[in-house]
């Protein structure tokens, strides 16, 4: 009998302090599961659906959690003593979620109000405001976001929430502000407005006082987490200097936030900056502990690479001795040995002689051997004269290069010349480092393509 009183008493402390969340699901399977987690996304409980409508209790301390459901989730918070139901369609998880009951619904029905306005309507977050809301200057902006916030305050302090709770969200709120101030410029671009989008210093002036590195604040506030992913991210875009965009990455102490600004740096590789995005799948690779995300940046490195490739065989306009335009894309179905050279270059022009060498080794392969000229376009008539005179035409195929350079060097990664570099059968530049064309290591190096 005494047991039965302990275990009781026990049961009685439990729901007493701790918190009862009661569901109520539609159109989900039985046995799928669901997690309640930590604001750094650490797994606190695991939900199995057993049925359709259930009660689980749990024992957490005061404060913001996430309600995760696959690849969504909605911000909570709790305290103790709670007692309220959480009904969703799976099949619209964002837009279906409401809460009822006598503890906690009225709070969190105010957590969940606040996202309304950032989801579209298949439920899907958004990452900025309706595009009216960032039209104007930053004054104009200014003034409507302090509208928008002076309706969260006023539910908040007008509801009757307790104190704690009124205070954890002020804080909340505040670094929510903050965060739409930094989005502010990158609104401007995502819409495509023509206004100026350089904000002044005094516009940014609120956010001279904020740690973007402090583990407290990252443990206890979703809008601060995203704040500081979002500083740092602006960081990194703001410089083309790998070593210190790694160092960025590398001086965040607070793994939450450094993880979130891999998982974003992730989310913008972009087609348009090669060089960029090859840095950023570097530092996904070195810095994060999710295989996963490693294993999707690699993916989309890969996809976005052959794209590129395919691209630049074609986009290029090359130009002969006899000033006819020419494509790599051309060429398509072989290997592409390029030499990129100059007419300037003497070392490149002498070079040539041990290019015709390689590819006299090679003439059974279907391998071609192109050299491309990166003068000026006012220099066509000097190349010319060098490939005729120095009859280079008879070792590779000499096309000049009738552009802005830079593209070219951009595409294909060029440093300096002359430069040698593969492309494969699709278009790609091989991780093929030849440094010495008239070397036994490079003869095997393009040899191993050719092996069965």
């Amino acid at each position: 009998m005494k047991r039965i009183s302990i275990l009781l008493f026990l049961c009685l402390v439990n729901f007493v302090y701790g918190q009862r969340l009661s569901f109520n699901i539609a159109n989900d399977s039985i046995d799928s599961e669901f997690y309640l987690t930590k604001i750094n996304n650490e797994i606190l409980e695991t939900i199995t659906i057993e049925a359709l409508n259930f009660n689980v209790d749990i024992n957490f301390e005061d404060g913001y959690y996430f309600l995760q459901k696959e690849d969504e989730k909605v911000l909570l918070y709790l305290k103790k003593n709670d007692e309220f139901s959480i009904s969703f369609d799976a099949d619209n998880f964002q837009k279906s979620l409401s809460f009822t009951g006598k503890r906690g619904a009225g709070r969190n029905t105010y957590m969940h109000s606040k996202n309304a306005e950032l989801l579209d309507k298949d439920g899907n977050a958004k990452p900025f405001h309706p595009k009216e809301f960032y039209e104007g200057n930053e004054n104009q902006y200014l003034s409507r976001l302090d509208q928008y916030y002076k309706g969260f305050y006023g539910t908040l302090f007008g509801s009757g929430f307790d104190e704690g709770f009124v205070n954890e969200e002020s804080k909340n709120l505040q670094y929510g502000y903050y965060l739409d101030i930094l989005k502010f410029e990158k609104a401007k671009k995502h819409y495509e407005f023509t206004d100026s989008i350089q904000v002044s210093d005094a516009f940014l002036a609120p956010l001279n006082s904020i740690h973007f590195d402090n583990q407290l604040f990252s443990d206890t506030y979703e809008s601060y987490n995203k704040l500081a992913v979002l500083k740092w991210q602006k960081d990194i875009e703001a410089t083309n200097d790998y070593p210190v965009m790694e160092g960025i990455v590398a001086s965040i102490r607070t793994e939450a936030i450094q993880k979130g600004l891999l998982e974003r740096l992730y989310e913008t590789m972009s087609k348009d900056e090669p060089s960029r995005m090859r840095a950023y799948l570097d530092f996904i690779k070195a810095y994060s502990k999710d295989n996963r995300l490693i294993a999707k940046a690699k993916t989309r490195l890969a996809e976005i690479r052959q794209e590129e490739a395919v691209k630049n065989l074609s986009r290029f306009s090359y130009l002969n001795t006899n000033g006819e335009e020419v494509k790599l894309a051309d060429f398509k179905g072989n290997y592409i040995f390029l030499y990129i050279w100059a007419s300037f270059c003497k070392d490149c022009v002498n070079e040539f002689k041990n290019i015709e060498k390689l590819r006299e080794n090679f003439e059974d392969k279907n391998i071609i051997f192109v050299g491309v000229s990166v003068d000026k376009k006012e220099d066509f008539e000097k190349w010319s004269g060098i490939v005729k005179d120095s009859e280079l035409k008879k070792t590779a195929l000499q096309l000049f290069f009738d552009g802005t350079r830079s593209k070219i060097v951009k595409a294909y990664d060029i440093s300096s010349i002359p430069a040698l570099i593969v492309l494969s059968l699709k278009g790609e530049r091989m991780e093929i480092d030849i440094k010495e064309v008239d070397s036994k290591k490079t003869q095997r190096q393009l040899r191993k393509l050719f092996d069965d």
